[in-house]
């Protein structure tokens, strides 16, 4: 099953290949094939058949210029000639291809006009990686053979080979590594990608230690090279995909600093200072470095602003420090500015613009400016995700801070609904100080919790008949289990949220043992490779293996999931998705079900 859906995913990352085709009557790119130093024109029609933008629009194109080893982005207003939106790009030297897509500022974007091109190079020769972009297909062993015919010592296409077979292939792949490492380890003629492919092959072998040794080799002869970033970057990626030992990241996080001071202006060290501003321990000198030059270079684009601001907020620094950079970031996101930088479907610009906002209403707080701060607030709380509850567990502390009990109930009361345990600790401190106690607090949050959109206690629904086998050959049968309650979770090995609750999980096994409940533990996951897990990781649900047919006749499309039926074969609680709370509101649904009150 792996392998198909590695084909599929395969597939869709070859399409891009196809578009220039699939919309040349919406865009073009003229002349078809532009060469290093020649200036060549990108069309937009919006009069052409399934064009989304109109003659009317101020439109962009924004381009993305890849090379081995690095990529950029720039963009640039479209004039419009003769009913057709017209602009002059050039590609550069070292460039091997442009993907351009058009956007307006106020949203608008042509996703079915995505149009891309190979670049050459001055004498017509194909660009160096032209061949490297199309690896990512079935056909990479076929592209990456034309590439080294044409750059024998393009290395890089050798790391794009490696992650597309992983990708196809699985295991498979190992064999092919080694092979490429050793025709590699015999390259006399040492360079910074030949050194990230040797660190990216051991790495992706499980040899971690010997990755280092290369990475620290390049770090130390190739400190300006643009791949010995891209070393640090593959180590990182594979370290947590193949889950390898993590001793050495602290080894990693040095060398990248080194990296980082050398050259503030690489892409490499605006995403590394992009992490960092979240590092309340961060270096604070390194990120405004790059900040200040990123900002020198792309004064419109509000991540070097943001990331500077986070930065300054998250490590206490005064908050006049970072408030003219949060309300410029704040300037630039609602101009729609980040789109012209890689955002072009808005998604990053919609998150990065409910954080700059938590921010400011964050420091105005710390300035004493409550008022200004419940005004970025409401701001926020139009912005927030679902299942986010910082605005409003911002807003319930302010408030709370202002003497204002009712509203800041209510707001802790939503960021509870969201997920938040801070919430939840502080709704049972505002319950006893009212009450006296606890005595009904279960009633009470269930109440509240009733208002949860990922949690139904209102389907009343029979639940479909089935048979279950478990893992240690109970069987059980809904209609046989008339009288008792049935509590399923619905998940996986893989799934890091599912074993995070199993503890707690078991807690609630434990606490009504001798209740008339049944547990069961529905996974796709096989008998085989269940045992060994539950060894380690026990797990006192009946563990239902090969579960397939029973997550289908639920249609479980998220995990985890739990579902609780009640004693007439009712599905009376169905919660949906990870939550810190979860295993705590299956507790609260079984007391409500047992008619009991708290024990606690």
């Amino acid at each position: 099953m792996c392998r198909a859906v590695n084909r599929v995913v395969i597939f869709l990352l070859s399409l891009h290949c196809l578009s220039v085709f699939a919309v040349a009557q919406i865009s073009r790119i003229e002349p078809a094939e532009p060469r290093w130093g020649q200036a060549f024109t990108v069309v937009y029609d919006p009069g052409a058949r399934g064009a989304k933008l109109s003659v009317e629009d101020e439109v962009f194109a924004t381009a993305r210029w890849t090379s081995p080893g690095r990529s950029v982005t720039t963009w640039a207003r479209m004039t419009r000639q003769g009913g057709v939106f017209r602009a002059e790009l050039t590609a550069r030297e070292n460039q091997s291809g442009v993907a351009v897509h058009f956007v307006t500022l106020q949203g608008g974007w042509d996703d079915g006009a995505y149009v891309t091109a190979a670049l050459f190079r001055p004498d017509g020769k194909p660009a160096r990686g032209v061949f490297q972009e199309k690896i990512k297909s079935e056909k990479y062993r076929e592209y990456f053979e034309k590439e080294i015919a044409l750059y024998p010592d393009n290395y890089s296409a050798y790391r794009a080979k490696w992650a597309t077979a992983t990708l196809l292939e699985g295991g498979g792949a190992a064999n092919l590594i080694r092979g490429d490492l050793n025709r590699l380890g015999r390259e006399r003629a040492e360079s910074g990608e030949l050194l990230a492919a040797l660190a990216t092959a051991n790495v992706m072998l499980g040899r971690e230690e010997k990755s280092r040794e290369w990475i620290r080799k390049a770090v130390e002869k190739f400190p300006e090279d643009l791949f010995t970033g891209e070393a640090i970057r593959e180590y990182r990626k594979w370290i947590g995909e193949l889950g390898l030992p993590t001793d050495g990241l602290a080894e990693i996080r040095t060398l990248e600093r080194r990296l980082i001071v050398r050259n503030p202006r690489t892409e490499f060290a605006r995403a590394a200072a992009v992490a960092l501003a979240e590092d309340r321990n961060a270096p604070l000198d390194l990120i405004e470095a790059v900040s200040a030059a990123w900002r020198e270079e792309e004064p419109e684009n509000p991540q070097p602003w943001f990331s500077l601001a986070l930065a300054l907020q998250n490590q206490y620094q005064p908050p006049e420090r970072a408030v003219p950079l949060i309300e410029k970031a704040i300037e630039l996101l609602r101009g729609g500015r980040l789109r012209l930088y890689g955002d072009v479907n808005s998604r990053q610009t919609e998150r990065l613009l409910y954080t700059a906002y938590l921010s400011k209403a964050e420091l105005a707080s710390r300035q004493a400016k409550n008022e200004a701060a419940l005004a970025a607030l409401a701001t926020a709380r139009q912005l927030a995700p679902e299942k986010d509850a910082r605005a409003h567990l911002l807003e319930a502390r302010i408030l709370r801070v202002m003497n204002q009990r009712d509203r800041a109930e209510a707001a802790f009361v939503e960021a509870w609904r969201r997920g938040s345990i801070e919430a939840e600790e502080r709704l049972k401190e505002m319950y006893r100080e009212k009450r006296g106690g606890l005595q009904g607090y279960d009633e009470y949050l269930l109440a509240k919790g009733r208002g949860d959109r990922n949690i139904s206690e209102s389907w009343n629904l029979p639940a479909p008949q089935f048979k279950a086998t478990s893992i240690d050959g109970r069987s059980f049968d809904l209609r046989s289990l008339q009288g008792r309650i049935v509590v399923l979770n619905m998940w996986f090995i893989g799934c890091g949220p599912c074993r995070k609750e199993i503890p707690r999980l078991n807690e609630i096994v434990r606490e009504f043992r001798n209740r008339e409940i049944v547990f069961l533990a529905p996974t796709p996951d096989k008998t085989e490779e269940l045992r060994p897990f539950l060894k380690s990781a026990p797990f006192e649900y009946d563990i239902v293996p090969d579960a397939d047919g029973l997550l289908d006749l639920f249609n479980i499309a998220t995990f985890p999931t739990h579902i609780v039926i009640d004693r007439n074969g009712q599905v009376v609680a169905l919660m949906t998705g990870a939550a810190e709370r979860r295993p705590e509101e299956v507790r609260r649904v079984l007391l409500r079900l047992l008619g009991a009150q708290d024990p606690r």
